[in-house]
């Protein structure tokens, strides 16, 4: 389903059962300038619905949704209570070109200009011990039902806590972590991958030995989308900021962690102050206060923090 929206600051409520996400799909903004694609949206909690059901339907990750209701139980919430649906998204920095990945977001876009469309999937990345490597690489080779055949290290580690990994995990089999479609990467080890069943809860956290996880759903989506040779850009933007029309929109994530013990330092007044000189221009009133709280909250959802005005 093809969500082309310009308006700006729209909100939408929606049902859970009318919209069954499958990646969102957005147009590209025309002018270079403008970077933000999206809207808030909001939902109720149906019954027998935990945060996790509503934030696969919606295709948005754990922490995502987690981050932006913390009021909400992520495995009971209030039957009839109201979520927050942020899927309104600051543009990564860089060429828009090809597959674009920000850790700070656990957040994938592929782009399509000559489509003029920007698809955007949330992802599992590595945990603090077995970190995604940042870089430039791209996708060498494309496989259906992969087999997985993981490392000592890997069956060391599950071994320790009372788990026997068997050599190989045949594809096709419901337990393959992989899932049932990849994309392998140039750099040696690494994968784009769907999942199985049991770890489709974790997508939107650092869960994973490196690799890059999505959910099943979408990793199809997106198999059938990239050819070998697509470039794939991995970066780290905690701090993001561009404009759409004459607002200022500025998304802050601050790191997190499965065990909520942050590792990373929190961006900082002067990261932000860094990143929002570069849009800020003559004739722009600058909200202070709400660059401040964007930065102390860091919950991820894009706030405007300027408007431009004419003389």
């Amino acid at each position: 389903m093809l969500r082309a929206s310009s308006l700006i600051g729209v909100l939408v409520v929606v049902s859970l059962h009318s919209l069954m996400a499958f990646g969102e799909e957005f147009w590209l903004p025309d002018q270079p300038r403008e970077g933000v694609v999206g809207e808030v949206r909001y939902t109720r909690v149906s019954k027998g619905d935990s945060l996790l059901d509503i934030a696969r339907a919606f295709d948005l990750g754990h922490d995502q949704i987690i981050t932006v209701n913390p009021a909400l139980n992520r495995w009971v919430p209030q039957e009839g209570a109201e979520v927050v649906l942020p899927s309104l998204y600051v543009l990564p920095e860089g060429e828009r070109t090809g597959i674009v990945l920000n850790l700070a977001e656990l957040r994938l876009y592929y782009f399509q200009p000559e489509r003029h469309l920007v698809h955007t999937f949330p992802v599992s990345i590595g945990d603090v011990d077995w970190r995604t490597p940042l870089g430039q690489t791209r996708v060498v080779s494309k496989e259906i039902d992969p087999a997985w055949s993981p490392p000592k290290s890997i069956r060391a580690e599950h071994r320790a806590e009372g788990e026997e990994l068997p050599a190989m995990i045949p594809g096709g089999d419901p337990d393959n972590p992989l899932g049932h479609f990849a994309l392998k990467l140039g750099i040696s080890g690494y994968l784009i991958h769907g999942t199985d069943v049991r770890r489709s809860f974790g997508i939107g956290m650092r869960v994973s030995h490196g690799c890059i996880r999505l959910y099943p759903e979408d990793m199809e989506r997106l198999f059938e989308m990239i050819k070998i040779g697509t470039s794939v850009r991995i970066v780290d933007q905690p701090v993001k900021a561009a404009w759409r029309g004459d607002q200022l929109y500025l998304e802050i994530h601050q790191p997190l962690s499965e065990d909520d013990h942050n590792d990373l330092e929190a961006p900082s007044i002067p990261d932000v102050a860094a990143v929002l000189a570069k849009h800020l221009r003559a004739n722009v009133e600058i909200n202070i206060g709400g660059i401040e709280e964007a930065q102390r909250v860091g919950n991820g959802l894009p706030v405007v923090v300027a408007r431009r005005y004419n003389d």
